[in-house]
């Protein structure tokens, strides 16, 4: 008896994850950075950005997920379409990384869709 007792809440926590595990929408478990490959190369786009108006643009990339923040906003998780091209969930902005010879990401553009 004693051990069920002290399984109950652990079975009952492993449950509650499951279950939010199988609710969540498949775009949130799916990875935004692409294979080891592009990743090594999207590493060096990591850090913040001045942008041609004067807002700041930050940059960050995990091992499965990209970031993208906007002046003071919190991160947003965005998806890598290449190594030169990064766009946010909702597909309405871009974010073009312009590339040195050696590899290294000399500036970026920053592209919006007007909403008609």
């Amino acid at each position: 008896m004693k051990t069920w007792t002290n399984l109950r809440p652990i079975t009952l926590t492993a449950a509650v994850l499951a279950t939010l595990t199988l609710t969540a929408p498949a775009s949130a478990q799916e990875p935004t950075v692409p294979a080891a490959v592009g990743r090594a190369v999207l590493r060096d786009a990591q850090g913040e950005y001045l942008l041609e108006d004067g807002r700041t643009l930050r940059v960050v990339i995990g091992v499965r997920q990209l970031g993208v923040a906007l002046d003071e906003a919190p991160l947003e998780s965005w998806q890598a379409r290449s190594a030169e091209l990064l766009v946010s969930a909702d597909g309405m902005r871009r974010l073009r990384l312009y590339r040195n010879v050696d590899g290294s990401v000399d500036r970026i553009a920053l592209e919006t869709d007007r909403v008609k």
